[in-house]
């Protein structure tokens, strides 16, 4: 599942983001989950702080995919798949565009405050 992740990830990122770090996401997402969950272990939460530390780290287009595809995976395996976690992704990057979120604590905070 790791590989076809990562070639979805590698095949989107190069018609969509030229010129942004291929990868980005994998690189850090083990390390931002763990960080996420050592603070939260509400769902909506950690898909809110999970993509808003990652956004920090990454492009937002390629943390938006990694969300869907996170959603994808529960559909095909023994997650929940819910439209209610790519609003709590979606809400997430937000933070980082909206500059409302500036490091991780500020995202965890952010997340805490809405869910």
């Amino acid at each position: 599942m790791k590989k076809i992740i990562a070639a979805l990830i590698f095949s989107i990122s190069t018609q969509s983001m030229a010129g942004v770090e291929f990868f980005c996401s994998l690189k850090y997402l083990k390390p931002v989950v763990a960080v996420a969950k050592s603070h939260s272990s509400y769902d909506k939460n950690l898909h809110c702080a999970v993509s808003c530390m990652l956004t920090l780290r990454c492009h937002s287009k390629e943390v938006l995919l990694v969300g869907y595809l996170k959603e994808f995976k529960d559909l095909l395996g023994p997650g929940n798949a819910e439209r209610a976690d790519m609003e709590a992704n979606r809400y997430g990057i937000s933070l980082v565009k909206h500059k409302r979120a500036m490091d991780d604590k500020e995202c965890q905070t952010q997340c805490d405050l809405r869910y």
